[in-house]
């Protein structure tokens, strides 16, 4: 079956890309990176070994962050634009909005780690509640789309027996009630409450200098916080894959899966990747850089380049603004928003809010 899109002239087809604003950020990516490329050729290669020190690394780090950070939070842009211009259901579209800003938040929040070190900690909580935000905006999207909480009651209690994952699903078939409804907005919720108080004591625990970010010992803060965040970020986990197979059938219509892939990377996958790197730097994968005082005037005098915290925050965050530009791209698809333009959602929605 053709979709609208094998309906297009070829025309239509060339005049769709050049308008679209993925293809304009991959076309400023590949020229900046073309660019860098040619005055890396024109300025002798070898040479270049002299400019290893933290003053250059972290400024060459910076623009290579900072041209994904712009180019990502710019394409996002773009896409709340539509969605504001398209405005055909509020209640769904603000919180798609507020799940996309995502991107700009974290790609700003991460450029600004990497140009300041001293402020990583800080960019670091408004990301953790930021995130938290967006889980509360997605529950609530899916309840949009169900047709609200009361929506939500009559496609549970039209189950046979909820439906548990992994490791539950062959212990427990409890009965389909309405409390189910809680006990998933419960579960997915509390990660939006723990992770912001956990964020606030892990920056006030930096400022009395017993935070230890990066340090597994038990003398810091940093293992309790993790820990806590770890298990906090399991139990909504499982209660958002509880609630998409009980409900994956009234929701697929809005292409639900999709989003719940989008959206769990996106939140989850972030995380890990801090734990990632503070496992790196545990095994002694990341370590103290050197420099050389004698040669190299960068060096401030001192025979370490980076610490090793400093390689883990521009590592890790460098990593995050080059990810947001592929989940601006992601989401042009996952939450787009012609299936509001062209009334399809808006229909939908009327049907299941009578």
């Amino acid at each position: 079956m053709c979709g609208p899109w094998c309906r297009l002239s070829c025309r239509e087809k060339v005049l769709a890309v050049l308008k679209n604003e993925i293809t304009w950020g991959t076309f400023v990516i590949l020229a900046c990176a073309i660019s860098l490329i040619i005055i890396w050729v024109a300025s002798e290669p070898a040479a270049w070994q002299k400019y290893k020190d933290p003053v250059h690394e972290q400024e060459l780090m910076a623009i290579i962050a900072g041209i994904f950070a712009i180019v990502s939070a710019a394409m996002t842009l773009v896409q709340i634009i539509q969605h504001f211009v398209y405005k055909t259901d509020k209640g769904s579209q603000k919180r798609i909005m507020r799940i996309l800003a995502i991107v700009p938040v974290y790609s700003a929040t991460s450029w600004l780690a990497l140009l300041y070190f001293q402020s990583a900690i800080y960019m670091e909580f408004v990301q953790q509640c930021f995130e938290a935000y967006g889980i509360y905006c997605f529950l609530i999207l899916l309840t949009k789309y169900l047709g609200g909480h009361q929506g939500v009651e009559d496609a549970i209690v039209k189950q046979e027996y909820i439906k548990l994952p992994f490791p539950l699903e062959y212990c427990f078939k409890p009965m389909a009630t309405k409390k189910w409804v809680w006990y998933f907005k419960i579960g997915l919720l509390q990660y939006s409450w723990i992770t912001p108080f956990c964020a606030a004591v892990a920056v006030v625990l930096n400022l009395a200098a017993v935070y230890g970010n990066g340090q597994w010992s038990f003398s810091v803060g940093y293992p309790y916080i993790t820990i806590i965040i770890n298990v906090s970020q399991m139990l909504a986990l499982y209660a958002l894959v509880a609630f998409y197979m009980n409900l994956k059938t009234d929701l697929k219509p809005f292409k639900s899966l999709e989003k719940f892939i989008a959206i769990k990377l996106l939140v989850f996958f972030i995380f890990w990747q801090s734990v990632l790197m503070s496992g790196l730097a545990a095994i002694g994968v990341l370590r103290n850089t050197l420099c050389d005082p004698t040669t190299n005037n960068n060096c401030n005098g001192s025979t370490t380049g980076f610490t090793v915290e400093q390689e883990k925050i521009l590592l890790s965050n460098i990593l995050i603004c080059v990810e947001m530009y592929f989940f601006a791209i992601a989401h042009h698809w996952v939450f787009s928003w012609k299936p509001y333009a062209n009334g399809e959602y808006a229909e939908l929605m009327r049907s299941r809010n009578p």
